[in-house]
């Protein structure tokens, strides 16, 4: 995670983009709704830090920060979409009966990405690694 506004604004720039204050506040809200938030929660924090921030213009800054390499979209079978600011190698892990989603970290995927290049031909332009179950929550209530 980009720890400081600063920090957030200088990557901002890195990629050739304005750093608006309604960037980092939505950049800013993506960590504070939780875990692997949907656009209403990130929308919902951001609009705690600036009132005025639209739907849209958190739709448009998550694509900017997808596009930049700053988080990671999350497509689900559902039609439902949420945003992972955790751009490092790890596992997601999805519970099936209650949706959550926990992060687990594991070997690093530089480790493996020369395997699927050199073995299966495969050139890497991305990794989203989910795994789906019940989680221990689930799993206690049965």
């Amino acid at each position: 995670m980009l720890s400081s506004r600063k920090e957030i604004a200088e990557t901002i720039r890195k990629s050739g983009h304005r750093a608006t204050s309604q960037r980092i506040a939505v950049y800013e809200a993506l960590w504070k709704a939780g875990s692997h938030p949907n656009v209403s929660e990130i929308h919902k924090f951001a609009s705690k830090t600036d009132p005025t921030i639209s739907l849209a213009t958190v739709y448009k800054n998550l694509q900017l920060f997808t596009e930049i390499g700053l988080v990671n979209e999350m497509g689900f079978r559902d039609g439902s979409t949420r945003y992972d600011p955790d751009v490092k190698f790890h596992i997601n892990l999805i519970c099936n009966k209650c949706g959550r989603i926990e992060d687990y970290d594991c070997i690093s995927f530089e480790e493996i990405a020369p395997n699927l290049n050199q073995r299966a031909g495969f050139e890497v332009q991305g990794h989203n690694f989910e795994v789906s179950g019940l989680c221990s929550s689930c799993r206690s209530q049965d």
